[in-house]
């Protein structure tokens, strides 16, 4: 399941379960989710929760915008662009490393 339908169905869960603690809205979503693993909408990877929710975490006023207004592109767009820039910091932290390597062996 792509991150940000991962993320739309938490946010309607915990729309639906307002009442709930977020350990049980964590636990539906596993319930819900099965065998499917989370991906990243972007590279196609397997995401963990944590980082899925992460996702949620820095765009949160957003997404439950856009989730409020019923907007599931927009929705779907914003957990894109959020997940493109973490493979950007991703890939920029691995070209250093990799630049620090080659300096050691010169």
């Amino acid at each position: 399941m792509k991150c940000s339908e991962y993320l739309w169905k938490y946010v309607e869960l915990q729309t639906l379960l307002s009442d709930e603690s977020p350990e049980r809205i964590q636990g539906e979503m596993r319930s819900i989710l099965g065998n499917k693993k989370i991906v990243s909408d972007t590279t196609g990877e397997e995401m963990t929760e944590r980082e899925a929710l992460s996702v949620l975490g820095r765009n949160e006023r957003d997404l439950r915008r856009a989730y409020k207004e019923h907007r599931k592109g927009i929705f779907t767009r914003i957990c894109e662009g959020q997940q493109i820039s973490d493979d950007e910091w991703e890939a920029s932290k691995e070209d250093n490393n990799a630049d620090e390597n080659t300096e050691e062996e010169i």
